[in-house]
């Protein structure tokens, strides 16, 4: 690219050095040659598999005449349709928030009953097979008491085996996108970036089925990131009134385009936050964090309008058809949401502590102020362990890509890992637990259902640790560390965080729908209840429930490195604002740490898989750049009226979203053009929906000479009711004389988009770019005329740094060869 190479060779070399200027000339062409050939693929790739949302609104003409041209009478029913516009936000705000609850309801209940079929299954027969105080030894087939142990094994691992290979299959097969959290996903549909089926119904479709078999497989998953892609999808597809592969279409035009869907799609992903984790508030700010630069403060008050209504409407099921709503029926909105920490509360260990006898006296607290330092250093810990999960996960996704590709071998591995998950927490649950005296409390102050107690080979009176954590789901077995009054082995917990630690690292990443959340907050309330029981034994007075959660902040911190939406996150799950001191300040630390060594596990997976998201800042790089060092140049242009035939054959061979408008000093109607004077900016999708409407005519003169054509008129709905515009150029039937027709792309093109000088430092053009959600900016000479255009991929961590490593192998060759030639 020419202008690139000129910008950064003027600041560079001394002008009067031709010698060296040639020198540092060609040694930029082999170096850019290599580049490109080595990105040629990886590229090209890209850009056929994102591409940019547009939260720019189109100023044409069109667009200008319904504000300026109109009657009083027709004035009046604008203004009516924008009160009913806003009307309608709402209207689907809320409907996003009451479809969520109802998924989610659906989900959870779904799970409860699939888990309960299993875990009871097994726990039943082995009950009955060998009662307390037998005591196996480490076979599986051997004596009459061991032979009974291999039908709930065989038993456990056929049900996870035939879940998982079915939820596999049903993801590879039907909707990959669905594989994963989806939170990744989400990020950069908030950052302006979209992917085919991120946002579709099949992928809903397939992502709901699937994180039912996952997790009730047994899995180290979770339902909330999941959940939290539910949502979204449910906010982009609900207000459209439209499937295209369901086959029904409501016409309800105002809200498809990319600004609209771009809010309804963070109330979404707030929604499902909501739900998932009863925190309306964090649902919210969730949204806040991840699309911060698009955000205002009527999105605000119709997100979190959005989020009540799925906690509003979630806690109304959940308390008619949970254990705990059965007391008192319907109505009682007390249950959260998908996830129940339970209730942190002096009250409570107070009205416990007087029944064990077990080195819990009645002067506990939740915490004091010395607990501070050893959440410090939790959260310090917190950051290295997931720094090397993140470290670990990158190298075991690398392995992947290169040797895992093809479907059936992402079978096998997906039964793999549900086989190993199974026979190690089954062994463990059976030979790995300890006998401990159980607490009974008051039933309301109980963590667990009486049914979820395994007393697996203990006498009676007590309970198995381990069996009662593996046996049970992921989300009781964090009930159970945070609030499980009893004693809870120091083995048992180092054993089940070394587990969880490592298993759900080589979990992640499957082919299979699964979150994250619920695995590092099961791992690190292990590790933290781990210090918990030890303190404990020295007579601290600190609840040790408190340690397990602040563990489970650290890892999951330490993994995600989300800071303010996951800090009101956990203090709404808790209900416990007590906690907000410890859980910011060991958020803090676990994301400073962590951040030192690696990038959170969401970025990691986005840049391996290339996706072009835009971070929050500029780069410190950018500051040494112009747009001039960057921007894509020569840009295809179109004149203002344009050859059919010329038309058809430019969008058949290239790829450009986007093309300026440009008036030559001769007056042409061929296309493409690579200078002129800059008149507006047109959109790919409007000139082929021009194409399917036949928008196109002879030539003939207006009233002040200039040349228009005879094609007909289109309106702005035209265009709104073709969104998205998803048709392929080779899909669209043009006449056979089309080389003698003409299409007039005046009225239809951006009069007034944002350009840029290309003298511009690099940092403000990406904040103008990220900061109002662009997709070109058009980089104009003197004002007028086209030079080159910028785009999301210009400005991308990857393309900055290929520039920082251009700009330094020219200096450092030029700095070799000046001290060269002084020799």
């Amino acid at each position: 690219k020419a202008a690139p190479r000129m910008a950064l060779q003027d600041r560079l070399l001394p002008s009067n050095d031709v010698q060296m200027s040639m020198l540092s000339h060609s040694l930029y062409e082999s170096f850019e040659t290599d580049l490109q050939s080595a990105n040629r693929l990886s590229g090209e790739a890209q850009e056929r598999l994102f591409e940019t949302l547009d939260y720019d609104r189109c100023e044409n003409k069109l667009w200008r005449t319904r504000f300026t041209h109109t009657s009083r009478a027709a004035m009046i029913r604008l203004l009516d349709f924008t009160n009913k516009y806003n009307l309608l936000r709402w209207f689907f705000c809320g409907a996003i928030g009451v479809v969520t609850a109802f998924i989610a309801f659906f989900i959870d209940y779904m799970v409860f009953v699939l888990s309960s079929l299993k875990f009871s299954s097994i726990a039943d027969h082995i009950n009955t097979c060998l009662p307390a105080p037998a005591s196996p030894n480490l076979t599986l087939f051997g004596d009459h008491s061991n032979e009974c142990l291999g039908y709930p094994y065989s038993y456990d691992v056929l049900f996870n085996v035939l879940l998982i290979a079915l939820v596999c299959l049903m993801t590879i097969k039907i909707a990959p996108a669905a594989a994963g959290s989806g939170i990744p996903e989400i990020k950069c549909a908030l950052n302006g970036v979209k992917k085919k089926d991120w946002l579709t119904f099949k992928t809903m479709f397939v992502k709901v089925l699937g994180v039912l078999g996952s997790v009730s497989s047994g899995m180290i998953v979770g339902k909330e990131g999941p959940m939290i892609h539910t949502g979204a999808i449910i906010g982009a597809g609900l207000p459209q009134g439209k499937s295209t592969r369901l086959g029904f279409n409501f016409h309800m035009y105002m809200f498809r385009n990319d600004r609209a869907k771009r809010d309804f799609v963070s109330a979404g992903a707030a929604a499902g936050v909501a739900a998932a984790f009863g925190a309306p508030l964090g649902g919210v700010l969730f949204s806040l964090e991840e699309g911060a630069s698009f955000w205002n403060q009527g999105l605000t008050w119709r997100t979190l309008f959005c989020t009540a209504c799925t906690l509003f409407i979630l806690e109304i099921f959940l308390s008619g058809t949970t254990d705990s709503g059965s007391a008192g029926g319907w109505g009682r909105l007390s249950n959260g949401g998908l996830v129940n920490f339970g209730e942190f509360s002096t009250l409570r260990i107070q009205k416990n502590c007087h029944l064990s006898d077990v080195h819990q006296v009645c002067s506990v607290q939740l915490w004091t102020a010395l607990d501070l330092l050893i959440f410090a250093a939790m959260g310090i810990v917190g950051g290295l362990l997931g720094a090397f999960w993140c470290g670990m996960q990158t190298r075991i996704t690398m392995f992947r890509l290169k040797y895992i590709k093809v479907w059936y071998l992402q079978l096998c591995e997906a039964i793999l890992v549900v086989f190993v998950n199974t026979s190690i927490f089954f062994l463990l649950g059976i030979y790995g637990g300890s006998c401990t005296d159980r607490v009974v409390v008051q039933p309301e102050y109980s963590p667990l259902d009486p049914k979820e107690y395994r007393q697996f080979f203990c006498h009676e009176g007590q309970l198995n640790d381990l069996a009662t954590l593996v046996f049970n789901p992921l989300e009781t077995a964090i009930r159970s560390l945070f609030h499980e009054p009893s004693v809870l082995s120091t083995g048992s917990c180092g054993v089940f965080f070394l587990c969880l630690y490592f298993l759900s690292c080589w979990t992640y990443g499957l082919k299979i729908p699964s979150g994250l959340f619920i695995p590092m907050l099961l791992t690190g309330a292990a590790g933290g209840r781990l210090l918990g029981e030890i303190l404990r034994a020295s007579l601290n007075t600190t609840y040790p429930g408190t340690y397990a959660l602040i563990g489970a902040a650290a890892m999951l911190g330490g993994t995600v490195r989300m800071t303010i939406s996951l800090s009101v996150i956990l203090i709404e799950a808790t209900n416990q604002v007590e906690y907000t001191m410890p859980l910011v300040l060991t958020l803090l630390l676990a994301k400073w740490v962590g951040d030192y060594f690696n990038e959170s596990i969401y970025l990691i997976h986005i840049k391996i898989n290339k996706v072009p998201l835009l971070e929050f800042a500029a780069l410190d790089d950018m500051k040494r750049f112009l747009c001039s060092d960057i921007m894509s140049t020569p840009v295809k242009c179109l004149p203002p009226v344009v050859n059919v035939g010329d038309i058809v054959r430019l969008l058949e061979s290239c790829t450009h979203n986007g093309f300026p408008i440009v008036e030559s000093e001769s007056e042409t109607f061929c296309a493409p053009l690579y200078q002129g004077r800059f008149q507006g900016l047109i959109l790919r999708s409007q000139i082929i929906t021009m194409l399917q409407l036949h928008c196109w005519g002879t030539l003939v003169p207006d009233s002040t000479g200039r040349m228009t054509t005879t094609q007909k008129i289109l309106l702005h709905e035209h265009f709104v009711r073709r969104y998205p515009q998803r048709r392929n150029i080779n899909d669209i039937h043009t006449p056979a004389e089309k080389d003698s027709l003409y299409m007039d792309l005046t009225p239809y093109m951006h009069m007034h988009p944002y350009t840029l000088d290309p003298d511009m430092p690099l940092c403000r053009a990406f904040e103008l770019y990220r900061t109002m959600g662009l997709r070109h900016i058009p980089i104009l000479k003197d004002g007028t005329q086209i030079a080159g255009m910028l785009t999301r991929k210009e400005l991308t961590f990857h393309r900055i740094r290929k520039l920082v490593e251009t700009f330094d192998h020219i200096r450092d060759e030029v700095d070799y060869d000046i001290v060269d030639r002084h020799d």
